[in-house]
């Protein structure tokens, strides 16, 4: 007498639950070992890692002792693309143009809670009631647009 096998076939969500198992197995690996998870971590990994474009560059400028605003002298500034040639024959990394400061000069610069360590790279502005020409980096790490107050002091 011979007997019929019988095959079992496993139900459709144990065979779904299954395979959403191996597909985090994985992420899973990974995050046993330490590493990411999914693609939200890892570019959030990459974010963390990868710094601002200008904060390694400029790190050691940017004053971390702050100077008192009767220390400085309050002045009307602007800013413009440097992108040619400079009066100065250089271009610093934080670059600031003046009619009269010899070229080299360092010239801290605050507006609000920013404050910069520019040199003068440049001779300007051409216009009447303004000291300083800042460049757009300098500009930029000021948090400034436009024609502005800032407060200097000649280092």
């Amino acid at each position: 007498m011979t007997r019929a096998i019988r095959k079992v076939r496993a139900p459709r969500a144990a065979l779904l639950a299954a395979g959403a198992l191996l597909m985090l197995l994985p992420a899973t690996l990974l995050t046993l070992a330490g590493g990411p998870a999914d693609a939200a971590s890892v570019a959030r990994a990459k974010r963390t890692r990868r710094e601002h474009p200008h904060r390694h560059r400029h790190h050691h400028q940017i004053r971390r002792h702050a100077l008192t605003v009767a220390e400085m002298t309050p002045t009307v500034a602007s800013w413009y693309y440097d992108d040619g040639d400079t009066a100065c024959g250089f271009h610093a990394e934080y670059g600031v143009a003046n009619r009269t400061l010899p070229c080299g000069t360092r010239v801290t610069l605050r507006y609000g809670a920013h404050l910069v360590t520019a040199t003068v790279d440049d001779r300007g502005p051409f216009v009447y009631g303004r000291s300083y020409d800042l460049d757009q980096r300098t500009a930029s790490a000021l948090g400034m647009s436009g024609v502005a107050t800032v407060y200097s002091h000649v280092d």
